[in-house]
Formats: C-alpha cells, structure tokens, sequence
C-alpha cells in the first residue's frame, strides 16, 4: 500500500504553536480531514509526558485491519479535552468500506487510556467533523494495580492509637460482593484522614465490571467505624487515585459481628429519602418472636448494594439450632422489600461473613395487586448463594415487543417452586376492551432457564384479576457469548430531513426491549448546527446486558420542550445477532 500523508495539529491556545516533537506540515492539495477531541471521564490530570497515539484503519470483518494513518502526539501539560486535526488522502478510500479511527495515551511508554470502542469516520454516513474520541482506563497502565485515598470519618473523635483500617475491594458486577484484594493499616496513633495504596491484580479486572471500594476500622478486634456502601473505582469513569471512603459508626457491642451484602436483581427506582434498611438475626422457624438482633441503616443517597454489619451476643445462639438473616426496606409504614428466603447463618456450618441477602420489591398497595404461583414440573431449589432472579410482567398477548404494562424481580436464592408472590400494577394502564396476559420467565448467571410456552390472561374480558398460576418449562441451556462493551456507534437519520434549530438536543436512549421506565443509558447532545445524518455513540457496559435478551435504541430530537422527531420503535442492537456499530435510527417528523 501506497505510503499515507498524516498531519496532526494539536491547537494551544495559550500559544498558538504546534507540539514540539512533531512537525507541521499543510495537508497536500486535495486531502482530506478529521476534526474533533480526545477525552476521558476519570477526574485525573494527564501526565505532562503523555503521548497520543491515533490510528485511522479500514474494518475487515474476518480478516486484518488494514491501518491507512497513524501518528503520535506529544501533550506537553495540556489536559483532556484536546483537540486533533488528521489529514488523510481520499485517493485511499473506498465508499463501500467502514473506516474507524481510535486514541491511546501512553506515559513513559505504557498505555494508561484507550479506546474501548473504535469510532466509524468518512463513509457510511459516518462523520469528519466535530468527533469525540471517548478513551478510557487501561488497568494495565503505570497506575495499575495499585488504588490509593483516605479513610475518614465525620465524627469528632479520636481514633484509639492501636486501631486497624481494612480497606477492601469488591466485585459487584454479578449483583453478589466478592473481595478481591484487601489491606490491613496499623493507626499507630494517626487520625483520619488515613491515607491508603491498596494493590490489586489488573488481570482480575474487566472494564465493564463494576468495583467498590470500603474500609472498616476495628479497635481491640471489634469493629467501631464501618462503610454504609461500597464508592465506584476502576471502571466505567470511576477514579483509581484519591478515593475518599467515608465510614460512620458501629454500635459498640462485646458480640460477633455479621457482615454482609443486601442485593435487588433490579432496583426499579431511587430509595425514598426516608427509607431504612432493616436487618435481623432469627431463628426461622420464630417469626413472631423478638429478632436476637437488628440493625437499621437510613437509605438516603444510597443504592443497592447496601453492606451491612449485625452485632449480636454469641452467647446467645445455641450451636444446635438454626439461625437465620432477613431484611426489609421500609419508608414510615410501607414496606418497599422484603426477604423472601431468609439466609441461613452461624450454625450447621453456615457463614458468619460476606452473607449476600436478596430482597425483592413489594407492591404498592394503593395500586392494584396481582397474586400469583409460578410452578413448574421439573422441581427446583435455589441455594441461598444464588444469583438467579424471577421475571414476571403483564402485557398485551400480541405485543411482546411492547412495553410492559407492569413487571417485576424476584431473587429466587433459598427457594422452591411453587413460588408465590405479588405483582403491584396502574389500574389506569389498562383497557377493559383489550386482553392481558400475565408472563414469566427465570434467568439464572445471565441464561434464560426456565420460561412459559404462553402466558396466562388476566385482568379484563372475564379473565382473574388476582390468584392466577403459570406453569414454567426448563429451558435448554446454552451457553451464551459474553456480553459485549465499549459503545454502540451509528447515525440518527429521517426520511423528511428539515434544517434543524442550532438550539436543538438530540437524545439517544439504549433499553431492554419491551421495558419501561428509564432506559439503561440516555445520551445527550446539543445539535449546534448540526445536520441529519447525526452520528451518535452509546457507552456500553457488559455488566448491564442479557445475552438472552433483546436490546434497542431509539431517538429523538427536542427543542425546548416541543418534539421535533422520535422513534416510532426501536432499532434492535447488541444480542441475538443485531450489531453495535454503523447502527441507523431512522425517525419521522412529529
């Protein structure tokens, strides 16, 4: 192949001249180029030796990328976002093929930014101007492996000179909390703040994934201060260095100490600010008796996963009985979760740490309520480990690419079939003149395991308005691909193009098809002239998609609160063979 001209330009407007280690020359008479920024989301300054390293390549499904330019940048103490100019040669493109372009960043030879998805340029619709070259954390960089912050706690108290501070960090992409590096630090008479570098094994961590990082302090080897929730690292823009983690007081007790995790498969929405998350220690089998122990932890800001510590009085569990941890979520008098399987602990070899409890969303009884059984013929237990979650909703028989009327998540950890439980519904969401069904299925590790051949009617034309049963048949297993990550890229276009108002915003939703209420991921962008074909870019994190489910996007353009276009459905993307990239959103005029 032909050698291809490349100058990049990197603008200083403090200076107004060119990087130092590169040499400027203007684009020979007839070429092309790219314009637009290299970014990243984590707040971290660049190193002022970095080096961005672009590459502009054509797309060869099933074959090798073939690299038409490439050129590095030194940064020389400018921060994100910077802009790039990239000059190409028309002569070496083909308007039939896909060309994408991508950044690195490196300091001291060692990549510390990439791009976790290549970005569609020139053809196919696909933009030259105006491109945001989203890169993101290498966790093998020079930082890998190693997070650094402060332990601090609000209170005004000294902390004892022989305290210990564990910080520890978890992996909660799987809904459960796994530990995946911790360290112990020795107070010796230090307050807080109390400075940290915990290392880690990059090799453990998948960029879609999502990490917390919490810290407990303990003093004579009981626990005094502890986290409430884990705070996002790692991943998905969240910081690697000067992690602030905040811990609020234990109860002083001379008991053990329970620690675990209260998990939802979905959190439908945000806590009421004055909910509190109960959790108990029981025997099973005593329900109406006194809890041996409680705790409660207001809510407010938080979000599932909550971590938790129980202290109870060892003397009063008798080895030869059985114990149990629920939990519950209330705001005032309304109960919002409830356990349905309590977790066995302490006794006939159950843990007393890393407990994960399940809790499910109840109904809102001001709404209507529908009663149902699942069963199934082939018979099931959960453990109480599990991480698989029951899937029921209400929808119109023909439209299953509809959204739900109503549906719900019930963790199935501890339980049988028959499972029976309750499904809150809007009366007003539903005609009397149409037909509704009631429909199941069971997702156990991200595979579909069991599901029903049809759902049941209920609600209107004669059919029950509560206590209904739906019988579940096992599913064939098989195992799936793994999600993907990194962004889904394309373009918004209309068949009735009009120029749009500079003032006008362009949203992008990303949704699990047939859903409502808000999408897994909305983007924003202010269209300042531009022009239908609009190009877009969607993160994408693998720890948010079902490979046994479907996925679509859809569009709109708004100016002010007045619609201009939108979706009228929406395009299928990322499972089931739908693609990521070159994707096209179609949407009429309104």
């Amino acid at each position: 192949m032909p050698a291809v001209a490349v100058i990049l330009t990197l603008a200083l407007a403090a200076c107004g001249r060119q990087p130092g280690a590169e040499s400027a020359e203007a684009p020979a008479a007839g070429s092309g180029i790219i314009t637009g920024n290299v970014i990243y989301l984590d707040r971290s300054a660049l190193d002022p030796n970095a080096v961005i390293e672009f590459d502009l390549f054509q797309a060869s499904p099933g074959g090798p990328e073939v690299v038409l330019a490439t050129q590095s940048v030194n940064a020389e103490g400018r921060q994100v976002p910077i802009p790039f100019e990239l000059a190409y040669d028309p002569a070496q493109i083909d308007t039939t093929q896909t060309y994408l372009l991508r950044a690195r960043i490196l300091v001291n030879g060692a990549p510390v930014y990439a791009s976790q998805a290549a970005t569609p340029v020139i053809t196919n619709g696909a933009p030259t101007q105006g491109i945001e070259l989203l890169v993101g954390p290498v966790m093998t960089g020079i930082a890998g492996g190693t997070l650094t912050g402060n332990v601090v706690y609000l209170e005004r108290v000294a902390m004892a000179p022989n305290a210990v501070i564990t910080v520890e960090l978890q992996d909660a992409s799987a809904g459960t909390v796994a530990v995946i590096a911790t360290q112990d630090i020795n107070a010796e008479g230090r307050q807080v703040p109390i400075p940290f570098e915990l290392p880690y094994d990059p090799a453990r961590i998948d960029p879609a994934g999502t990490y917390l990082l919490s810290a407990r302090i303990a003093e004579n080897g009981q626990t005094t201060f502890a986290s409430q929730t884990g705070v996002p690292v790692l991943t998905n823009g969240a910081p690697t260095s000067n992690v602030e983690v905040i811990v609020s007081p234990v109860a002083p007790t001379a008991a053990g100490i329970l620690r675990g995790t209260v998990t939802a498969p979905r959190q439908l929405e945000p806590f009421d600010p004055a909910a509190v998350l109960q959790v108990e220690l029981r025997e099973p089998m005593l329900a109406d008796a006194p809890a041996a122990a409680i705790v409660e932890i207001p809510l407010a800001g938080l979000a599932f996963p909550v971590s938790f510590e129980l202290p109870y009085d060892p003397a009063s569990i008798a080895a030869d009985r059985a114990y149990v941890v629920g939990a519950r979520v209330l705001a005032g008098n309304t109960l919002l979760y409830n356990s349905l399987a309590p977790v066995p602990v302490l006794t006939n070899g159950a843990p007393a740490s890393e407990i994960t409890v399940p809790v499910a969303a109840m109904p809102n009884p001001a709404g209507g309520v529908l009663r149902y059984t699942i069963t199934s013929d082939t018979p099931m237990t959960w453990p109480a480990d599990s991480t698989a979650w029951l899937n029921v909703e209400i929808r119109e028989p023909m439209l299953a690419d509809a959204p739900a009327a109503a549906f719900g998540y019930v963790p199935l950890a501890g339980l049988s079939f028959p499972i029976s439980f309750e499904l809150g519904y809007d009366p007003a969401k539903f005609d009397p003149n149409r037909a509704y069904i009631f429909d199941a299925r069971i997702i156990d590790d991200n595979l579909l395991t069991f599901s029903s051949p049809a759902g049941t009617p209920v609600l209107t034309q004669g059919a029950p308005v509560t206590d209904v049963t739906l019988n579940l048949v096992q599913a064939a297993v098989v195992q799936s691909t793994p999600p993907p990550s990194g962004a889904i890229t394309g373009v918004v276009t209309t068949d009735a193009p009009a120029p749009l108002d500079p003032a006008a915003t362009l949203y992008v939703d990303f949704r699990e098809e047939g859903t409502t209420g808000d999408p897994i991921v909305t983007i924003s962008k202010a269209l300042e002239g531009a022009q239908f074909p609009i190009p877009f870019e969607v993160p994408l994190a693998a720890a948010t998609i079902d490979p046994t489910r479907t996925y679509v996007v859809g569009a709109r353009i708004l100016l002010g609160d007045q619609v201009l276009y939108a979706s009228q459905v929406g395009v299928p993307v990322v499972t089931n063979g739908a693609p990521t990239t070159d994707v096209v959103v179609n949407i009429p005029p309104q």
